[in-house]
C-alpha cells in the first residue's frame, strides 16, 4: 500500500523537536487510493455508527448519494470525522505500514508506542475545526485540499494552564477549549497542501483553518510512555487539588513527578 513514504522536516536532523515541538513536514505515499473522497464514503457506511461523527450535516453518509455528499459538503459548513479506521482490516494495514515507516524514516520512532489509532477528517471549504487539545503523539497528513494549522508550541509559552489540561484528562471527552483573542499571536501558522504534514505533541493547544475547497486529512496517532507519564501526573495533581492541597506543578521536580506516577495505581483503586 505504502511503496513510498519520504518524510523531511526543515531542521529535524539538528535540532531533533520530536517528541517535544510541533514541525511541519513533507511526505510521498505513492498510493493514496483509500484517502479519496469516494473512499472515505465507503469506510463511513462500514465503521460502527459511534465512531463517524458529522458537524452540521443532518444524515448519514449511507444514506445519501456520492454526488450530493459533495455537494453538501461544498455548500455548508460542515465535517466530516471517521474515528479508529484500524477496525477496517484495510486501513488497519494502511497504519501499520505507515508506522513502519515512520520507525524508518528521520522521524526516529521507536517502537515504543501503544494505542496507535487512525481518523480521518473531511471539512468543508472555510470550515473551522475549534481551539482544542488532544492526548496523543498526533502526525496530520493533509492528502486533499488546503488548511492552515494554528498550534502553540507549549514547551515555549504555554497558553493554557496546568489545570486545564487536568480537567480535560479527567475525562479526555471535552473537545474545545476557551480561546481568547490575545491567544492568537502565540499561535504558530502552518499552511498545509497535498504531501505536506504537521506533527503536534500531545496536548499541545491547536486550531484549523480550511481553505477555499473540501479537505481531507489523515491522522496518525499513538501513545507513549512519555505521554502517559504526563498524564497520570496530571491526573494525581488533579485529584490533590481537589483534596485541598497545592501540589507542584508538571516538571517542576522530577523527584515529586516521580513520586505521583507511582502514586496514580492508588488513584485508581480509590476510583474504582
Amino acid at each position: 500500500m505504502i511503496d513510498k513514504l519520504n518524510m523531511k522536516a526543515q531542521f529535524f536532523d539538528i535540532y531533533n523537536l520530536f517528541p517535544t515541538q510541533p514541525f511541519k513536514f513533507s511526505y510521498s505515499i505513492e498510493d493514496t487510493s483509500l484517502l479519496t473522497l469516494s473512499e472515505v464514503v465507503k469506510a463511513a457506511a462500514e465503521l460502527p455508527r459511534h465512531l463517524v461523527e458529522y458537524s452540521t450535516l443532518p444524515f448519514q453518509v449511507k444514506e445519501l448519494s456520492y454526488p450530493d455528499i459533495v455537494g453538501l459538503l461544498s455548500s455548508t459548513k460542515s465535517w466530516i470525522i471517521l474515528r479508529h479506521l484500524e477496525h477496517i482490516p484495510r486501513y488497519k494495514s494502511l497504519m501499520n505500514q505507515l508506522l513502519n515507516k515512520l520507525m524508518g524514516s528521520n522521524i526516529q520512532l521507536s517502537n515504543q508506542y501503544f494505542n496507535p489509532a487512525s481518523f480521518i477528517f473531511v471539512s468543508s471549504p472555510n470550515f473551522v475545526t475549534p481551539f482544542h487539545i488532544d492526548p496523543e503523539h498526533n502526525f496530520l497528513f493533509q492528502i486533499i485540499g488546503e488548511k492552515q494549522v494554528l498550534v502553540n508550541d507549549a514547551s515555549i509559552d504555554p497558553i493554557i494552564s496546568s489545570s486545564e489540561i487536568e480537567d480535560y484528562y479527567a475525562d479526555e471527552c471535552g473537545y474545545s477549549l476557551d480561546f481568547r483573542s490575545d491567544y492568537l499571536s502565540r499561535l504558530i501558522p502552518m499552511t498545509l497542501r497535498s504531501n505536506e504534514g504537521v506533527y503536534i505533541p500531545f496536548t499541545f493547544p491547536h486550531m484549523v483553518f480550511n481553505g477555499n475547497d473540501i479537505s481531507i486529512s489523515y491522522s496518525l496517532t499513538f501513545r507513549t510512555k512519555m505521554s502517559e507519564h504526563h498524564r497520570k501526573v496530571h491526573l494525581v495533581n488533579r485529584a490533590l487539588r481537589l483534596l485541598g492541597f497545592r501540589p507542584r506543578k508538571y516538571e517542576v521536580s522530577g523527584i515529586s513527578d516521580s513520586l505521583k506516577y507511582q502514586l496514580f495505581p492508588l488513584l485508581n483503586l480509590i476510583n474504582r
